[in-house]
């Protein structure tokens, strides 16, 4: 009778234990994860793949400050947070879609406004490098296509 009980309890318990893993498994696999962005990696990233004309012109500085300006203007469309801020993932929202020229108009405008001497080319090729990055660490989604007119 006491054998009874035990199995008994044991494959309760053991239900009990599958059931709330797989639970936790199922929610943990339809929530976004979080990625984490480190400045100096983004830094050196975008550095080592610039043109020889922009890299030129360029100091590792300047570059930092440019993906910082980058990064300040994604945030302000609510695409960034700061470490401790939560993104809102509302599935019901529609996507947020930043156009490349606004970004680059951005950027050389907070660029102009430090004095810091740039040309369009160079700040479109950092920020399309800094994309790249941001793509491969899982930190953007897909390119979105052209409206059909």
């Amino acid at each position: 009778m006491v054998l009874v009980f035990a199995i008994v309890g044991a494959l309760l318990v053991f239900a009990i234990a599958a059931a709330f893993v797989g639970s936790e498994t199922f929610r943990l696999g339809h929530t976004p994860t979080t990625t984490v962005f480190d400045m100096d990696e983004a830094v050196i990233h975008v550095a080592e793949n610039l043109s020889v004309e922009s890299a030129m012109g360029l100091t590792m500085d300047e570059v930092k400050q440019l993906i910082q300006f980058s990064l300040q203007h994604l945030r302000s469309r609510g695409l960034s947070a700061m470490p401790g801020e939560e993104l809102d993932h509302d599935v019901e929202r529609a996507p947020v879609v930043v156009a490349d020229d606004e970004a680059v108009a951005v950027v050389l405008g907070r660029a102009d406004e430090v004095g810091m001497e740039v040309t369009d080319d160079a700040v479109y090729e950092v920020l399309d490098l800094l994309l790249g990055h941001l793509v491969a660490i899982g930190a953007v989604g897909p390119a979105v296509p052209p409206p059909e007119l």
